[in-house]
């Protein structure tokens, strides 16, 4: 009786498994993931090297311009002008100022 119940238990644990593994599989291709995060850290690295270089304001009131998850998607690049942004490895962005043009994502 008990290794029924523990063999039973296993089997919904497996199928729970297994119907989230699919479900997050359709999400990603549903939600385009990819794209929206190549997107996101574009215009994260943009906006904040616009706010920094072309602005001329200290980091920390550029960051509040953003959202709250994208604050955690910036990293600022020291001694240069550039803005790279970047989402947990899956894409990364770099936007660098030239003055009288502004800033621009680079390839």
């Amino acid at each position: 009786m008990i290794m029924m119940a523990l063999a039973r238990r296993k089997r919904l644990a497996l199928g729970a498994v297994v119907l989230l593994v699919v479900a997050v599989a359709i999400a990603w291709r549903v939600f385009r993931v990819p794209l929206l995060v190549n997107i996101g850290t574009g215009y994260v690295a943009e906006q904040t090297c616009a706010c920094l270089f072309v602005s001329g304001r200290p980091l920390e009131s550029c960051l509040g311009d953003l959202d709250p998850l994208a604050r955690k998607l910036i990293s600022i690049h020291p001694g240069t002008v550039e803005v790279t942004a970047s989402s947990f490895g899956l894409a990364s962005a770099t936007a660098r100022y030239e003055k009288g043009f502004g800033c621009s994502l680079r390839d």
